[in-house]
């Protein structure tokens, strides 16, 4: 994948060359939720004027789900991740917490305050440093800080001027846009926010490396359609009936015969998969459901029940293999072969992709070993 910010730079080689710097150093994930709680920002500041304390609250919320709902890493020492953390065990916030929520007990818990303090030390200046590279070379530490501050604002008369700038006002400090560039972020901002979450997803996976569908991952859970899935299993449940092998369709978990009231139970958790392919579902009472949640099932209990009822739903399903092409694409080969294989050889499959997923999973702090009794 070719970085979105290329199909931007004949139209504006100056300012996609300069942005297209900022995330050169990587060495911690502020860069990337600091442009997303900019970007957040100046969509609904039209004046292109907000508190440097609003920026970092944005930067809290744009972390929060790869956080707290995936569960993702930041990194061993990462300071966000900290701050993301800290504010959950202290609101007793849910992993999908809703940002109205997350706002409201970052503004009333002053320790959480005073812990968003030091990440305003460094991170809206740095993010200007490719803007003064020359400027700043042998300068570190406060006076870096101070020097970009100044920077930044003389910059705003010149033909190059930084994205934004800053202004003190009583006890805050204002982050002003430049007026070109917030021009720019307004008519580019699904471009931009592609980039951001290009670099965002590579920083990521870096730090998450044998984690599924991280691309997936970086904001707030989309909508599921999960209708296809409850179809396939009606479709399923029909069939068994008709064969006369209703007992089949039931609750791996419980134990208990199924109706046409069941729901459907990602066996792998979503906010671990992050998908809706078939050989990871199956059919669950509501309680059931309910009760698991997001944790891992015992292996080698439920792991042998999920293969039975998945190999005789593909025996049952096999003259309509247009429903079965998620285990086509599992196992990497046809329908045929599947249903020719033995049931050691199917139990195989299943158990070489899981059994590694679960440990992940479980190294991630999702909790493991759950069981129905």
């Amino acid at each position: 994948m070719s970085d979105p910010l290329a199909n931007l730079s004949s139209r504006y080689p100056e300012k996609t060359l300069l942005l297209g710097q900022v995330f050169n150093d990587r060495a911690a994930s502020y860069k990337f939720f600091w442009s997303l709680g900019l970007l957040t920002l100046i969509q609904k500041h039209p004046t292109g004027i907000f508190t440097q304390q609003e920026v970092i609250e944005e930067m809290i919320v744009r972390a929060w789900h790869p956080v707290c709902f995936y569960r993702l890493s930041l990194g061993a020492q990462d300071k966000l991740q900290e701050a993301v953390k800290d504010l959950q065990a202290e609101a007793g916030l849910k992993n999908d917490a809703m940002p109205d929520e997350i706002h409201e007990h970052i503004n009333s818990s002053v320790r959480i305050s005073n812990r968003l303090q030091t990440l305003t030390n460094l991170v809206p200046t740095r993010f200007l440093s490719p803007w003064f590279a020359g400027e700043l070379r042998g300068v570190d530490g406060h006076l870096r800080t101070r020097r970009i501050q100044e920077l930044a604002l003389k910059s705003q008369g010149s033909s190059s001027p930084s994205p934004y700038f800053f202004e003190r006002v009583g006890s805050d400090t204002l982050i002003r846009i430049n007026e070109s560039w917030a021009i720019f972020f307004q008519e580019n901002f699904e471009v931009i926010r592609s980039f951001i979450f290009f670099h965002l997803c590579q920083y990521l996976q870096a730090r998450n490396p044998n984690v599924p569908g991280v691309v997936n991952k970086l904001s707030a859970p989309f909508m599921r359609d999960l209708g296809p899935a409850r179809k396939f299993w009606r479709t399923v449940r029909a069939e068994f009936n008709f064969m006369g092998k209703s007992t089949l369709f039931h609750d791996i978990y419980s134990g208990t015969p199924l109706d046409d009231a069941f729901t459907i139970d990602h066996f792998l958790p979503w906010s671990f998969v992050a998908h809706d392919l078939l050989w990871n579902l199956t059919p669950v009472a509501s309680i059931t459901n309910s009760r698991k949640s997001d944790a891992l099932p015992k292996a080698d209990i439920y792991l042998p029940r999920l293969s039975k009822l998945h190999r005789e739903a593909i025996l049952v399903m096999k003259a309509k293999p247009k429903m079965l092409e998620d285990y086509a694409n599992w196992f990497m080969t046809d329908i045929e072969r599947i249903t020719s294989m033995r049931d050691e050889q199917f139990f195989q499959h299943y158990r070489e992709t899981i059994e590694p997923q679960l440990q992940i999973a479980h190294n991630q702090g999702f909790q493991a070993n759950w069981s129905w009794s």
